[in-house]
Order: C-alpha cells, then sequence, then structure tokens
C-alpha cells in the first residue's frame, strides 16, 4: 500500500473510533476492537496517538468480566469547540459546545427591522463575545454552523429566499469567513433539527420527514441518514405546498399555501400567537379538526413521493401538542394515503423540544470537521 493511502485509511480509522466514542461513550481498547472491526493492534496504535495529543483521555476503569478491570477512554471534551446558531425571524441564539456537545455557553439576541443592514454584525459580535468570555483560543474552535430560516444556496453561501425574514440573495457566509480561520457552514435550520433527531434522537431511523411547527412551517428530509436538499436548495419548503387553489394569501405572495391555509385556524406565521391558540385550542372543535386535516394532506403527498419511515413533529408543537395528537394525525394521513404507504410510517414527537437547531448544527460541524476528515494528515 502507498504511503498516502495508509494516511488516507489511517484517518478513516481514526473517523469510525470518535464516531464510536459519539454513539456509546466511554469504551475500553476492547470495546472499540468488537465495535469498529479493527484489530487490535491498529486499535492500540490509533488509540496510544490520540492519547499523546489529547484527543482521548482516560476517565477510569470498568467493570471486570473475569479478568482485569479494563482501562475506560473518552473523547476529551476541551480538545475542541464547535459554534452553532440559529437564526429565525426574531432573534439569533448562538452556542459554544464542546466535543460531547456539552453547552458551555450561549446568548441571544433579538432582531430588528430590516435585519439585511446589520445581521453579518451582529453575528460576528456574538461570535466574539462567546470566544472572549470562554477564554477560548480562535485555533480551538472546529467550526460554525449557522441554522437560517430560509432557502440556502449552498454554492454561494447565501439566503437564497426567506419569506419569513424578508431576504433574498443575502450574502451570509463570505463576509463571515473572511474574519475567521475556522470554517463557517450556512444550513437550512430546519434541516439541521432535522440531523439532530438523527444524531440524538431516534438513531434507528435512516428515512423520515421532520416537520417543524411553530412560528413558520417547514420540513426537514432526511434519505439514508443525510439531509436531502435537492438540487437547488429548496426541498423541504412544506410550508408553501399549496393545498387550496384559491385559498388565503401566503407571507411569500402566493395563494392557498399550507401555512396560510393552516394559520385560519390555528396561527403557524407567529410563535407566541400559535402558542396562545393551540394552549387554548378546543380538540373537539371545527378549527383543530381542520388544522390536522390540510396538513395530513399535505403530508400524505409528501409520503406518497418520498416513501419514508417516519413522520417527526418538532419545533412550538412539540412542547405543547398531547399524546392523542400523533395518533389523530396518523389517523388523518391513513384517511387521505393508499394503504401500502401509510401502513408503516410511524408518527412521531421530536425528541428534542429546545435546542433543536443548535444541536443540529454542532452535529454537523463535527461530523464535517478535521476529526472526520478524507484525505491525508495527522491526527486531530
Amino acid at each position: 500500500m502507498r504511503k498516502g493511502n495508509m494516511k488516507l485509511m489511517k484517518n478513516i480509522n481514526v473517523s469510525l473510533i470518535i464516531r464510536e466514542f459519539n454513539d456509546a461513550g466511554p469504551c475500553s481498547r476492547a470495546d472499540l476492537t468488537e465495535k469498529t472491526g479493527l484489530s487490535p493492534t491498529t486499535i492500540t496504535t490509533l488509540i496510544d496517538e490520540m492519547i499523546k495529543n489529547k484527543l482521548i483521555i482516560v476517565i477510569g476503569e470498568g467493570e471486570s468480566k473475569g479478568g482485569r478491570r479494563p482501562i475506560l477512554l473518552d473523547l476529551n471534551p476541551d480538545h475542541g469547540y464547535i459554534l452553532s446558531a440559529n437564526i429565525s425571524a426574531g432573534s439569533i441564539s448562538m452556542a459554544l459546545l464542546d466535543l460531547k456537545y456539552n453547552i458551555h455557553d450561549s446568548y441571544e439576541e433579538e432582531l430588528r427591522y430590516p435585519v439585511e443592514h446589520n445581521i453579518v454584525e451582529i453575528i460576528v459580535n456574538i461570535i466574539n463575545k462567546l470566544i472572549k468570555n470562554n477564554n477560548i483560543i480562535e485555533e480551538k474552535i472546529i467550526g460554525l454552523a449557522l441554522g437560517w430560516s430560509g432557502i440556502i444556496n449552498q454554492e454561494n453561501g447565501s439566503v437564497k429566499y426567506s419569506a419569513i425574514m424578508g431576504l433574498r440573495d443575502f450574502l451570509v457566509l463570505e463576509p463571515i469567513q473572511e474574519k475567521y480561520s475556522f470554517p463557517v457552514y450556512l444550513e437550512n435550520d430546519t434541516n439541521l433539527a432535522a440531523l439532530a433527531e438523527n444524531e440524538f434522537g431516534y438513531k434507528h431511523l435512516e428515512n423520515y420527514i421532520y416537520v417543524m411547527i411553530g412560528s413558520q412551517v417547514g420540513a426537514g428530509i432526511i434519505i439514508d441518514n443525510n439531509i436531502y436538499r435537492g438540487k437547488f436548495g429548496q426541498a423541504g419548503e412544506f410550508g408553501h405546498i399549496i393545498v387550496e387553489k384559491e385559498g388565503a394569501k401566503c407571507i411569500c405572495g402566493r395563494k392557498g399555501c399550507l401555512t396560510a391555509v393552516l394559520s385560519q385556524y390555528i396561527s403557524v406565521e407567529n410563535e407566541r400567537q400559535f402558542r396562545k391558540q393551540f394552549k387554548n385550542i378546543d380538540f373537539d372543535s371545527p378549527n383543530y379538526e381542520n388544522f390536522c386535516d390540510y396538513l395530513a394532506l399535505a403530508l400524505s403527498n409528501y409520503i406518497h413521493l418520498i416513501d419514508t419511515e417516519a413522520v417527526i413533529f418538532g419545533g412550538e408543537l412539540v412542547k405543547l401538542a398531547p399524546k392523542s395528537f400523533y395518533k389523530h394525525m396518523k389517523d388523518r394521513i391513513k384517511k387521505y394515503s393508499m394503504w401500502d404507504f401509510y401502513q408503516n410510517v410511524q408518527v412521531l414527537p421530536a425528541t428534542l423540544a429546545e435546542d433543536a437547531v443548535i444541536m443540529g448544527g454542532a452535529s454537523f460541524c463535527f461530523h464535517n470537521s478535521r476529526y472526520f476528515k478524507r484525505e491525508e494528515g495527522s491526527i486531530g
């Protein structure tokens, strides 16, 4: 094997080990050998180097299974840090996390409109505050994820369109990236919330739709454990599916979008209004029935298109909805679906009611960082 190929294989093996610590927590060398399929010699060599570089730390001893007590190892949480932000219609929230996804610090600032004049400056100021207040050198930050409400252009790092924020072709990535040495990622907020369930929640699911309802209606689509964005980054604009030909006027300017139609029964265009109306809703009322009916109609079309395992509800909805809501939605989806399509689809509440976008962004950053690289180079 050529030297270059050996380095590449080494990095892949290191990634396997880190992923195991991510998924399982503290492990012994024997655990890692069993779970990764790597040889004991390879595990020992790589672990020794990772300990030397302070990427892995010894945390104690495990239970004996008849012989010596195994030495337990884990990721060193302070080996690197992640910045992750949720940028929505009303505010910017950002958190500083370590490699074990513990939130060390966070900051939130309300947005005033029009946002395009100062939003990049606000983001940069928040980044600088979190770095300074926690005495962290920039080199220890492995990345920043910006979860943004709207359609994202991945090619030029811009917000292609955000109806709720009043933005179009708004360049974000370049003016922020040029100020820092660590990588900056821009992603749709609902996509990151969907990814959070893959990392921290329903790990057994590989294909699902994540529906965020509250201050907006959006969807993140996960296919084979990856975000599905579509050719032009517009997949998941669930709130703008037309469900009534001449329906209520939407914030996007068209008529009959799901967001506008749902808001006739329970407002999904304002977080506070949604919270107030959903808390006080009569679950036997026509408003609730119509809300669920139109939502199920739109979801059944999604299910027919992508043949998904599950529908996961997040956003403000998951904080408020009773258990009966999920059964009710499953029954309604069944009403609008062909039998072969609905019978195996699960309807579930998100496991992360808070910080879903933040946690999804942290996961996205970590798995796109130097720790999971697929090119030649040194460990950590």
